[in-house]
């Protein structure tokens, strides 16, 4: 399964360039890799697929002569760990001149020109990777993700059950408000990714505009038609304590999650629906709880929006809000097979969403969240 080649094409065709004149160029075919004894997977870095890693206590890297690297693009397969870049001191003995600990599943790492250098783990055990790319002198290109931490109170917080049903299911909510509008959109999933899947879904979001690092979820993904069924493979109480925890955290004045039946009836969406329901009450309270001023849900049939996801945007240089939803979708490789479409039609229509809870009174014009919201 390739999905690099995809869906970098779709980022340097949807991502605004910033100025390209002196854009930093991949020189990872031009480097030497010198891999760990008893490493495994040695060629797997470069075949565009995040379902095949190169596994190994370090990975050394040596750029041609008069070559040297200025940036450092990995996307890690397994658990991300911290990791550190070594160079060779007079003594010939490695040590740590770089580290990061943001445990990101795709990560940029800026370089000072170094020739010869290799990547190793903080902690001394196997680091895995899934794709690298070693980048000149010169801007980050658009394709690649230099992920920061999201800071401050969020304006929008969008939950979905996996990766892929933000952009199934909501369609253009998140190009159109990260990227066209702005707006501090916190992504946040309920099950825990495969890593292929985290990766996946980085390279959706990166295209549809956001640049603050989602937040991944903790259960452990079960495929069953009931609520009930999955609040008893989960538990409710953690689940709701779980999705409290992240408003109180990230404190969005606005909240979108699935249908409370689940779209097609899939337990983990009827649940983000459920659970969040009852933890926004919870959330309010105390001395530092929080009051979401919105809250939609899709599909829901009270005080209904319809938006036209069909209207050309000027971040990304008049594609619509659908196109680009649609192109982020296509970087959810492994999910191709499983016959659902991005689609503002039929019953699933992503572009449908009712007003459950609100603290600013109903809305009137009926094509914005944030209406009443300063």
């Amino acid at each position: 399964m390739k999905k690099s080649i995809v869906c970098l094409l779709l980022l340097l065709c949807l991502v605004p360039l910033m100025g390209t004149a002196e854009e930093a160029e991949d020189i990872t075919s031009l480097c030497t890799f010198t891999f760990a004894p008893r490493s495994e997977g040695k060629k797997n870095m470069t075949d565009a697929s995040y379902l095949t890693a190169y596994t190994g206590k370090y990975l050394e890297i040596t750029a041609p002569e008069g070559t040297v690297c200025h940036g450092l693009y990995v996307s890690f397969s397994g658990r991300e760990a911290p990791f550190q870049v070594q160079v060779m001191n007079a003594e010939s003995q490695w040590e740590e001149i770089l580290s990061d600990a943001r445990l990101y599943a795709n990560t940029y790492l800026p370089l000072p020109g170094l020739s010869h250098f290799r990547i190793a783990p903080v902690n001394g055990e196997n680091i895995s990777i899934a794709e690298i790319h070693l980048l000149s002198a010169g801007e980050k290109p658009a394709w690649v993700q230099d992920w920061q931490p999201f800071e401050g109170k969020a304006d929008l917080m969008v939950l979905s059950a996996h990766g892929d049903d933000e952009l199934l299911f909501f369609g253009g909510v998140i190009p159109y408000y990260a990227g066209e509008m702005q707006k501090k959109v916190i992504v946040c999933y309920l099950t825990d990714q495969t890593s292929c899947r985290r990766n996946e879904l980085l390279d959706g979001l990166w295209l549809c505009g956001v640049r603050a690092y989602p937040s991944m979820g903790v259960f452990k993904d079960i495929k069953n038609d009931s609520l009930g069924d999955s609040y008893g493979f989960w538990g409710e109480k953690p689940v709701v304590e779980y999705l409290e925890g992240l408003l109180r955290r990230y404190r969005p004045d606005v909240v979108v999650t699935h249908d409370k039946n689940g779209e097609y009836g899939h337990g983990a969406h009827r649940v983000c629906a459920d659970a969040m329901m009852k933890a926004l009450p919870l959330a309010a309270g105390g001395e530092e709880g929080w009051q979401v001023k919105k809250m939609y849900l899709h599909l829901y049939r009270e005080n209904q929006l319809v938006f036209d996801w069909r209207q050309p945007l000027d971040f990304f240089g008049g594609r619509t809000a659908f196109d680009v939803a649609e192109a982020a979708f296509e970087c959810h490789a492994s999910q191709q097979s499983n016959g659902l479409i991005v689609q503002d039609w039929g019953p699933y229509a992503n572009n449908v969403f009712g007003l459950y809870h609100t603290t600013v009174g109903p809305d009137e014009a009926g094509n914005d969240f944030f209406e009443h919201i300063e």
